[in-house]
């Protein structure tokens, strides 16, 4: 198992574990449907005309993580599509801060940025959600050692998922 202080582990794996765990694995056994997604190709465009006066767009760091943009304060900012996700979201901004942290950048704060609602999260790397994102760091590896997709129960948003097919047909 790996070091939970080093982990190989991207953003998107994070954000996975509090949606979906089978979707997970799929994920990390480089089963990707996203390129099959109309809402993912949305958020892609939202992402691409929001915020466009930002003068530094998507950093990405080890190609584990990718920030979509840092403020003048030096605030990480993370554009979402919407809020039904806010967990994973959090969570995702978490583990960002924590990868960071790893590295010597001692920024403990990130914004959530829902252009659609027109609202913000703000999300902080408190000592309690240090040791949720180490939880998760362990978990996200547990699922992707496992031989098969973990089972997972019909949800209302597997409606809109880009791995619907290959879980329910």
């Amino acid at each position: 198992m790996q070091n939970p202080h080093h982990p190989n582990i991207t953003g998107t794996a994070i954000n996975y574990l509090y949606i979906c765990q089978r979707k997970l694995w799929f994920y990390t056994h480089h089963l990707e449907m996203e390129h099959t997604s109309d809402k993912v190709d949305l958020g892609k465009h939202l992402h691409d005309e929001s915020y466009p006066r930002e003068k530094r767009r998507e950093w990405d760091i080890d190609n584990l993580i990718r920030i979509d943009f840092v403020d003048k304060q030096g605030i990480l900012h993370d554009i979402k599509f919407g809020t039904s996700m806010e967990t994973a979201h959090i969570m995702q901004i978490c583990y960002y801060l924590y990868l960071l942290k790893q590295k010597g950048v001692s920024n403990r704060k990130g914004i959530i940025n829902y252009p659609r609602q027109r609202q913000t999260t703000e999300v902080e790397l408190t000592p309690e959600k240090e040791k949720e994102v180490e939880d998760a760091i362990t978990k996200v590896q547990e699922i992707t050692a496992l031989p098969t997709p973990p089972h997972a129960d019909y949800m209302k948003i597997c409606k809109s998922c880009s791995y619907q097919e290959l879980c329910w047909s």
